[in-house]
């Protein structure tokens, strides 16, 4: 059996129509906006390296950093996921576990670029976003599902804050 992304991260196309309803639902309306990435958590070390090491296969460029006490890799696909309505994504986030958090391993959230109407768009949903404040170039606001999914909006793509941190993106072979 030949191995693809699915197999990976598992049906992405449902994850993420699902959450593009519920986010229509909620009253934001997405479309036409680019997408950032995917995020895939795992349970245990083990499974991070070895679901970071099967992606690479299907990526161009990665970058694993430090963050929060703990590894992060930033994975960039050879061939973007095409998604509903015309929606692509080139990009999965995959965090390794911390002690001090358990999740279960899957698909938990998508990332959206808002660009630099992101406060404008943050003031608009006011009462149904949340902030996270994880440095000088990332400052998410996101909405949380009853199935603990999330939607996260962005300033800067993914790459574009790997790149403002100061980290570099390296080719694969």
């Amino acid at each position: 059996m030949q191995m693809n992304i699915a197999s990976l991260i598992g049906d992405y196309k449902t994850f993420f129509t699902d959450l593009l309803h519920r986010t229509k639902k909620a009253g934001i309306d997405i479309q036409g906006m680019p997408m950032s990435h995917l995020l895939y958590r795992v349970a245990t070390i083990p499974e991070y390296e070895k679901l970071r090491d099967e992606l690479k296969a299907f990526c161009s460029e990665f970058v694993e950093t430090q963050f929060n006490g703990r590894a992060v890799s930033v994975l960039v696909l050879k061939e973007p996921l095409t998604l509903e309505d015309g929606f692509k994504v080139s990009v999965i986030e995959l965090p390794a576990p911390r002690a001090a958090h358990t999740y279960p391993s899957g698909l938990e959230s998508i990332g959206v670029i808002i660009g630099k109407a992101l406060s404008t768009f943050i003031n608009r949903y006011k009462d149904i976003l949340h902030i996270k404040d994880h440095g000088q170039h990332c400052q998410p606001a996101f909405i949380t599902f009853n199935n603990e999914k999330t939607v996260k909006f962005y300033e800067h793509s993914l790459t574009e804050i790997v790149t403002l941190q100061g980290w570099s993106i390296a080719k694969l072979a």
